[in-house]
């Protein structure tokens, strides 16, 4: 016999996939770029988290649509260029500079 969630249970599930989109998970066979820009998306999340800033707010700082930032705050990776996100972060941390560890 199956058990069906209780109300309580499926009110939270609702409430919890009303919030947006999902974020996406790095998948573990990533090439190098992937993993450049996943880690430069995770800045905007870490600044969007820390500094408590709307996602509307966060669009106005540096100057882009609310829904490029959406994708960005939820690695959407395969819509953005490295050189463009790293403009969008230039906006966000004015002379940061992008540095490649090398693994050996």
């Amino acid at each position: 016999m199956t058990k069906w969630p209780s109300k309580k249970q499926l009110d939270t599930v609702r409430k919890k996939l009303e919030i947006g989109p999902a974020s996406r998970p790095l998948p573990k066979d990533a090439s190098p770029v992937d993993k450049v820009k996943y880690h430069i998306c995770e800045q905007f999340v870490i600044f969007k988290n820390n500094t408590k800033i709307t996602q509307k707010a966060l669009s106005k700082k540096i100057g882009t649509d609310e829904a490029i930032i959406s994708k960005i705050l939820h690695y959407n990776i395969d819509e953005f260029t490295i050189d463009r996100l790293v403009k969008f972060l230039a906006a966000l941390y004015p002379g940061a500079e992008v540095k490649i560890e090398v693994a050996s």
